[in-house]
């Protein structure tokens, strides 16, 4: 699946909220009872803005299975995963998502409108029996599998809830948003008549047992298999459409084929095969043949060659996905509130996002939430209504006001110390290294010294987990749940919180949107999180990242998704 998850995933252009999408952009996932399904319709409604385009958009050439033929799909990622394990937080990259996704659970698919319906092939009914507290019953389906032909089944879906419910600490957890609130999972005739409890009223429910819908036990059966099991990606521990056929470590390409024990319907092509392409090389690659589709992300260039191929187009939607400024609180001066508001005043974000988007076909407009975008339902205008919004002079005057001087290099300085910052650029993802130059100039123009630090790709994951930055520029590739990331990117204590700033006030509201029924409410409540962590400073988001995937033009069923699921088995080539 696409999108549609319970986490927000990475990508290096722009994560994973602790969420789910497919980019290149870095290195960088029956019947639903009406109340669920009006939910989610509440969670992504949006209306088409002259600023935005419509996030319930989706451009995937769609072609019935019958007209249409197989054939190797070429497809490229920026890097394999020393971690594929898809709930711990090194394993929560879109690029390792978009390898698994085929070869994972998926309970729900999601329409493009991030509307949830029950997936046959792994549910066969899904019941909410209780409102409050919210309790769900699965009926699962008895022919699905993992690769070592056992069942699909709840003892499956209490591991994921066990292991990433945030008791054992020791489980390094991208996210553990969607398993607190449950209370208890129990059987009813068999493994696969599952009941889930929540510990009071739940709206969110379906989405932690979306993708992965549930991870094979044996896989996450105690911390140390959660945490360093996952170093190759087991056949056994997978169930999808397609299965590892070869990975060739030395030339990396990793093939995937049709699954011999795959029950459904059976998948069109005869094989996905994954190339790791430098960011900077995929648009050549493209024009060269070597792979059919890749995500264009913000790399004008690249929109540009994409256009100029012969017998290809590119497909646009778009997504709850947005590039954003991370601030390490805990780092050098940036530990200080007033010099992290100091950087938001002195960024004009409207021109930061002109400049990465300069040659794109994509509306350009600075985004002012954290939580919801411009055209969603919920939208209120935060950098307005703090007034945190790009004002160099206000700028100036906190830093005089805090005692921060200019010195006769244009820098300012305080008890002998010199403003500095540093910003962590991604080597090679166009966008990271254009807007730290950006900042650098709009920051020297307020007396503050921004210093760029190149990261390779391949240390990216390390760097962020590892909190080895101040200033960091990445995507988040959210989900058709916007109230989830507060948990995940900003809850005290998550492993997706790289800001390390701790918003007790944000946590409280975290707990009661999760349990509110409301959509009004919660909405209410989740624009009241978002200005306490706008005045704080945790991230700075920058605008709405466009969803452009160039592909040939016969390629089916295939590309740009916006919140809809990628239904695996049915991608293939029109004749």
């Amino acid at each position: 699946m696409k999108h549609p998850v319970a986490k927000l995933f990475i990508v290096v252009s722009i994560l994973a909220l602790a969420s789910c999408g497919k980019s290149k952009d870095a290195s960088e996932s029956a019947a639903v009872t009406a109340t669920s399904t009006d939910t989610a319709k509440q969670q992504s409604s949006s209306s088409q803005s002259e600023n935005t385009v419509s996030v319930t958009a989706q451009d995937i050439n769609p072609h019935s299975r019958d007209s249409l033929k197989g054939g190797i799909l070429t497809l490229s990622v920026s890097n394999f995963a020393e971690n594929w394990n898809p709930m711990h937080v090194d394993g929560n990259n879109r690029d390792y998502s978009d390898i698994r996704e085929s070869m994972l659970p998926a309970f729900f698919h999601f329409d493009e409108a991030g509307v949830p319906t029950p997936n046959p092939d792994y549910v066969l009914s899904v019941e909410v029996v209780s409102d409050e507290p919210t309790a769900v019953r699965y009926k699962l389906n008895p022919k699905a599998v993992w690769g070592d032909g056992s069942a699909v089944d709840g003892d499956d879906m209490v591991a994921k809830w066990k292991a990433c419910n945030g008791e054992d600490k020791e489980f390094n957890c991208a996210s553990t948003g969607s398993m607190e609130p449950i209370a208890s999972i129990t059987f009813g005739e068999d493994k696969r008549d599952v009941t889930v409890t929540y510990k009071s009223a739940y709206p969110d429910w379906s989405q932690g047992f979306s993708i992965p819908g549930a991870i094979k036990a044996e896989s996450i059966e105690n911390a140390n298999v959660f945490n360093n099991g996952w170093s190759e990606l087991n056949n056994d521990w997978l169930s999808g459409p397609f299965k590892v056929g070869s990975f060739d470590a030395t030339q990396k390409v990793m093939t995937l084929v049709p699954n011999d024990k795959w029950w459904g319907e059976k998948p069109l092509l005869d094989s996905i095969v994954w190339r790791a392409v430098a960011l900077d090389a995929t648009a050549q690659a493209f024009a060269n043949k070597e792979i059919d589709a890749f995500d264009i992300g913000s790399d004008p260039d690249a929109f540009q060659r994409a256009t100029r191929v012969d017998n290809a187009e590119v497909r646009k939607a778009g997504g709850p996905n947005f590039r954003h400024f991370t601030f390490n609180s805990k780092a050098g001066l940036l530990q200080n509130k007033t010099i992290r508001q100091a950087i938001v005043y002195a960024l004009d974000r409207q021109a930061i996002a002109a400049s990465d988007l300069a040659g794109i076909d994509w509306p350009v407009a600075p985004l002012n939430n954290h939580v919801f975008l411009q055209s969603q339902a919920g939208f209120v205008d935060t950098a307005s209504a703090t007034g945190l919004d790009f004002n160099p002079e206000k700028a100036k005057a906190v830093l005089d006001e805090a005692g921060w001087t200019v010195g006769e290099d244009g820098i300012r300085e305080k008890d002998k110390q010199k403003l500095i910052v540093r910003f962590s650029q991604l080597a090679t993802v166009k966008a990271s290294e254009n807007e730290a130059l950006q900042a650098q100039s709009m920051l020297k123009e307020v007396g503050i010294q921004l210093d760029i630090v190149t990261v390779p790709v391949a240390r990216f994951g390390p760097t962020l987990s590892g909190k080895e930055f101040e200033l960091i520029a990445f995507s988040w590739i959210g989900t058709p749940y916007p109230f989830s990331g507060l948990k995940q990117i900003y809850g005290t204590g998550s492993e997706s919180n790289f800001a390390q700033l701790s918003l007790p006030e944000v946590d409280e509201l975290a707990e009661q949107i999760g349990a509110e029924i409301n959509p009004e409410k919660r909405i209410e409540l989740a624009n009241r999180a978002d200005r306490i962590i706008w005045e704080n400073v945790h991230t700075l988001p920058l605008y709405q990242r466009p969803e452009l995937i160039a592909t040939r033009r016969d390629l089916a069923n295939y590309g740009a998704f916006g919140m809809s699921s990628v239904h695996w088995e049915n991608v293939g080539f029109t004749e």
